[in-house]
């Protein structure tokens, strides 16, 4: 029975779908009234000693997988739901797992200490994650997303591409952003390193890399789609392997490996192919060991390289292969026991949105001397205005003067998230009505693109780049004007390739809709 992974049409299904606004509802007052039980009954916090954190996980991991559960139980289940990618690739790991790492002592960062009353602000951190998670749901099933969907499909082409369409405008578009990502390497804006200023056409070299995102994917798909194993079909997945190894070791990010491997579980399924419960355990399997090798890996060359200054394009392929020598002459113990440190360092992410919450109220005076008051509308106001006309403008959302004034130490950047950039902006009140905002986007891009009732090849390669600019380990105040300047490149970059493509004449030269 794969009914957890089944895609059926049941749109019409009223008797279900009745059940939802009352099942939000049931959900939001039994969370209101056990926090309220956890935040007044101290005997009972008093009780649980160093483990206080573990019924606040507990209640947290029920709000985050309520979604879940729901379109499982109307078999609508899809791994990269909007509703369900960002908790498994994120949320539950990073807060709900957080919180398991706090009290287990796996990971003892400095910056503890930065909290005050951490009984009081990590539980409370917990719940405005919990909240801000139900104001992401809420505007997911507001019609006001389905409304907009629906008008913004009925202007969309209606182009056909064949199945052996996608080769030559995927192996273009990756060719594209492999020579984009050069020159984002040789200017110092990708990879392991940073520049001090900002030049008028880096910004413009990072957005552009989207591209390759895109070609990979399409290629994917193109794979999976395929009925006819040819010369070049061999070709093709030759040169998507290969390329994986090659991301990972000059970008020297820890999540490179994953995220990587996470597009070709999504092309899998978008590709109509029936994805069992052994499929999804063997996928989850793969995720992991590359999240382990990725943290190894990562890890050891950020070690090797020792800061983010920026160096020449020769110097960086050079620490590539100094990391390789290194790890083939380490102790795999102190490897793998470096890793595991590092691991539950980079999942942890609780403590960081705990020090925003407890000290957001006495460093907001200092904010404007850091250049990130306001910073929410402010780079919604100022950041559609182009370098070129404003060689001078400041980086609003600068995540190294956030640590610098939260974590006293500005050579590194911690995770601000989403939840913690609005309790900054606007107080608590803001972290349900930002996700709010957030979730009917996110009901847009998965209704257009994905839940359609006109399923296209390209669409669902412009999916996945649209999904990640929900980025909630970042600043909230990015994530629209970022998707804007990444939806017109993907516009740009589709039409470019569909120049590229043969027209088709009915829809059965795609596979079924998924």
């Amino acid at each position: 029975m794969n009914r957890p992974f089944a895609h059926t049409d049941i749109g019409n299904d009223k008797g279900r779908k009745d059940l939802l606004v009352p099942a939000l509802v049931i959900w939001c007052v039994g969370f209101a009234i056990a926090v309220a039980y956890f935040w007044t009954d101290e005997g009972f916090t008093e009780s649980l000693g160093g483990y206080y954190l573990l019924p606040w996980a507990f209640l947290t991991a029920l709000i985050l997988l309520s979604p879940s559960v729901y379109l499982w139980y109307v078999g609508k289940f899809d791994p990269f739901h909007p509703l369900v990618y960002g908790v498994w690739i994120y949320l539950m790991p990073a807060f709900v797992g957080g919180a398991v790492i706090l009290t287990f002592n796996l990971t003892d960062p400095y910056f503890l200490t930065f909290i005050d009353n951490p009984s009081y602000n990590l539980p409370l951190s917990l719940v405005y994650v919990s909240v801000g998670f139900l104001g992401l749901t809420a505007g997911y099933f507001l019609p006001v997303g389905s409304f907009l969907a629906r008008l913004i499909d009925k202007m969309l082409p209606t182009r056909h591409w064949g199945r052996d369409d996608v080769w030559l405008p995927g192996t273009l578009l990756i060719a594209a952003g492999i020579g984009l990502n050069i020159l984002g390497f040789v200017q110092g804006v990708l990879g392991y390193q940073r520049v001090d200023e900002i030049g008028v056409f880096d910004s413009l070299v990072v957005f552009l890399a989207a591209v390759f995102t895109l070609g990979y994917i399409l290629l994917w798909l193109g794979v999976f789609h395929s009925v006819r194993h040819t010369l070049i079909y061999y070709l093709t997945i030759a040169l998507l392997i290969g390329l994986i190894p090659l991301r990972m070791a000059f970008l020297g990010n820890r999540s490179s490996l994953m995220i990587s491997l996470v597009p070709i579980g999504l092309a899998y399924l978008y590709s109509g192919r029936k994805l069992k419960w052994v499929h999804a355990i063997l996928f989850s399997i793969a995720l992991f060991v590359a999240v382990g090798i990725g943290i190894v890996y990562g890890t050891t060359f950020r070690h090797v390289k020792g800061s983010e200054a920026r160096i020449n394009a020769g110097d960086y392929a050079g620490q590539v292969v100094a990391t390789i020598e290194y790890l083939s002459v380490t102790d795999t113990s102190m490897i793998f026991s470096q890793a595991a440190g590092a691991l539950a360092e980079r999942v942890e992410n609780l403590s960081s949105l705990a020090v925003v919450v407890s000290n957001y109220e006495k460093l907001e005076p200092y904010e404007e001397e850091y250049g990130i008051k306001n910073n929410i509308i402010n780079e919604f106001t100022t950041s559609f205005i182009p370098r070129v006309l404003w060689a001078d403008k400041p980086m609003v959302s600068d995540a190294r003067s956030y640590s610098d004034l939260y974590f006293n130490f500005g050579e590194n950047s911690f995770a601000i998230t989403v939840f913690g950039d609005l309790v900054r902006n606007f107080g608590p009140i803001g972290v349900p009505f930002g996700m709010l905002l957030l979730g009917i986007y996110l009901r847009v891009i998965y209704q257009v693109l994905i839940d359609t009732p006109e399923p296209r090849i390209w669409k669902k390669a412009a999916y996945f780049p649209l999904l990640i600019m929900a980025h909630y380990e970042g600043f909230y105040s990015s994530i629209f004007p970022n998707t804007i300047r990444v939806l017109l490149v993907l516009v740009v970059a589709l039409l470019i390739a569909n120049l590229f493509t043969r027209r088709v004449a009915s829809e059965t030269a795609e596979l079924p809709a998924v």
